[in-house]
């Protein structure tokens, strides 16, 4: 039972699922090196804005493809998303005070509504 509990504290304390939150994207872009950056119109708790991204992630990866279309298709609907994400370690900065692209808020997980 002990064991159990110490690895369910991990989980739980783990920071790829420290956030949790909900918006309608503001703009996405995708960088040379298959990083996805996006914003929302209202900034989630625990993010940072670098610029009026506050979310990252790779869409090198099978699972980043699929995450890559539901950004695009909940852009193209105007519908609000559903993230999972880690806490940035600069939250409530912005690009000229202390974000930046490796202070971002990483998506571990991502819905739409």
């Amino acid at each position: 039972m002990k064991k159990l509990l110490g690895i369910l504290f991990l989980f739980v304390a783990s920071p790829s699922f420290a956030g949790y939150g909900s918006g309608t994207i503001n703009r996405f872009y995708v960088d040379l090196d298959g990083w996805v950056f996006f914003g929302l119109q209202t900034a989630l708790p625990n993010t940072c804005s670098y610029f009026i991204e506050q979310f990252k992630f790779s869409s090198s990866t099978p699972a980043g493809k699929s995450m890559l279309a539901v950004v695009v298709a909940a852009k193209a609907a105007n519908a609000p998303l559903v993230l999972w994400y880690s806490d940035s370690t600069a939250p409530g900065t912005n690009h000229t005070n202390g974000c930046t692209g490796s202070t971002m808020s990483v998506v571990s997980g991502i819905g739409m509504q």
